[in-house]
C-alpha cells in the first residue's frame, strides 16, 4: 500500500522553471523521428543505457529543471540522461496529426536508443508520461531497467472516460476536472489566450487549485511555463488514449521495480490512484506526498526526487 512521506524540505515551490540547459550541462538536439523533428537535451557522458524523462500533456522537458536542481544541489549524478520534447509538445512536431500511446512511445525508445546506446534504460514519467513509461515496460520489457511514476498512472481518469464510475467522488471529481481540460481544448488557441489574459489581470491562481496545493505560493514561473506549454490539438490527441483502456487499466505484467510518488493534494489523480498502482503493481514502492498536487516536482522537487528513487543505482 502508499505511504506516506514528508516533504525533505518545508519550503513548497522553492526554485523557479527554468530551461534545462541553466541547471546542468548538456547538449539540446533534434532527432527525426516518424513524427518529425523530436527537441531533445542530452546530459552525462556514456552510452551504456541511461535515464530518459517523459513529461506530461500542456508541457515539455523544461518541467523536469526543479528536480534536476535538486539532484544537482545534493550532489547527485544521474548518469547519461535524455529530456524529450514528446511529439506535439515544445519544440517538437508531430507531423502524423496523431498521438497513439504505444507508437509515441516507440519514438521515444528509439531515440533513446540513438542517443543512450541499447542497454535498458529508466524511464522517467509526469502525468501522461507515466501512461507512456508503464506501456513501454509491458510492450518492451528487456529494453526498461526501472520505472520512476510521478502523479500516475491516472485510474480514476480513464475509468470515468469509459463509463466506470465505481470509484466515488474522487474519480468522479478527477473526471470532471479531465473534462472541463477538454472543453478548454476544444476552444483552442482563443481558450489559451483567455487564460492569458486572466494570468495577466491575476485572477488565475485560484483556478489552478485542482493542480497544485497552494496556488498562491506557486511561483510565477511554474504558471508562465504551464501557459506557454500549452497544445491544445496535441491535448485533444493524446487524450483520446483513454478509450483504449474500454476493458480497464492493468499494469499487472510489469516485472521491473516501479517507484511512484502521488501528491496528496491532487484531484486530478487522486490517492485511489495510487491504491490501485500497488495492487496492479505489488513491487512497486509508492509514495504520497505531503504539500503536493499535481504539479508534485514542481512544487516538492526535494521529495519528489527521494520518492522516485533517482539516486539509487
Amino acid at each position: 500500500m502508499p505511504t506516506r512521506a514528508d516533504a525533505t524540505s518545508p519550503e513548497y515551490c522553492p526554485c523557479d522553471v527554468v530551461p534545462l540547459a541553466q541547471v546542468l550541462a548538456g547538449e539540446e538536439t533534434f532527432v527525426d523521428s516518424p513524427y518529425g523533428m523530436v527537441r531533445c537535451f542530452r546530459s552525462g557522458g556514456g552510452t551504456g543505457g541511461g535515464t530518459v524523462f517523459m513529461h506530461g500533456v500542456h508541457d515539455d522537458m523544461d518541467t523536469w529543471s526543479p528536480l534536476i536542481r535538486a539532484t544537482v544541489d545534493r550532489g547527485i549524478d544521474l548518469g547519461p540522461a535524455l529530456f524529450v520534447d514528446l511529439p506535439g509538445f515544445g519544440r517538437s512536431e508531430n507531423r502524423r496529426g496523431r498521438l497513439d500511446l504505444s507508437d509515441l512511445g516507440d519514438a521515444v525508445l528509439e531515440v533513446g536508443r540513438r542517443l543512450l546506446g541499447d542497454s535498458p534504460h529508466r524511464l522517467v514519467g509526469h502525468s501522461m508520461g507515466t501512461l507512456v513509461a508503464a506501456d513501454l515496460a509491458v510492450r518492451h520489457p528487456a529494453r526498461v531497467r526501472s520505472l520512476h511514476l510521478a502523479s500516475g498512472p491516472y485510474y480514476s481518469i480513464v475509468d470515468t472516460m469509459n463509463g466506470r464510475l465505481s470509484g466515488g467522488v474522487p474519480a468522479a471529481f478527477a473526471g470532471a476536472i479531465f473534462g472541463s481540460q477538454y472543453l478548454l481544448a476544444l476552444a483552442g488557441r482563443p481558450g489559451v489566450a483567455g487564460l492569458q489574459v486572466a494570468a495577466r489581470l491575476g485572477v488565475l491562481r485560484p483556478f489552478l487549485a485542482p493542480f497544485v496545493a497552494h496556488p498562491l505560493q506557486l511561483r510565477q514561473s511554474a504558471i508562465d511555463h504551464v501557459l506557454h506549454g500549452m497544445r491544445p490539438a496535441a491535448f485533444r490527441s493524446a487524450a483520446r488514449n483513454g478509450f483504449r483502456y474500454r476493458d480497464g487499466m492493468s499494469w499487472s505484467k510489469i516485472t521491473c521495480p516501479v517507484h511512484a510518488a502521488f501528491g496528496s493534494a491532487d484531484r486530478l489523480v487522486p490517492r485511489r490512484d495510487a491504491a490501485r498502482l500497488s495492487l496492479d503493481v505489488p513491487q512497486a514502492v509508492v509514495r504520497v506526498l505531503d504539500d503536493a498536487a499535481h504539479l508534485i516536482h514542481i512544487e516538492q522537487p526535494g521529495a519528489t526526487l527521494d520518492a522516485l528513487g533517482l539516486d539509487l543505482a
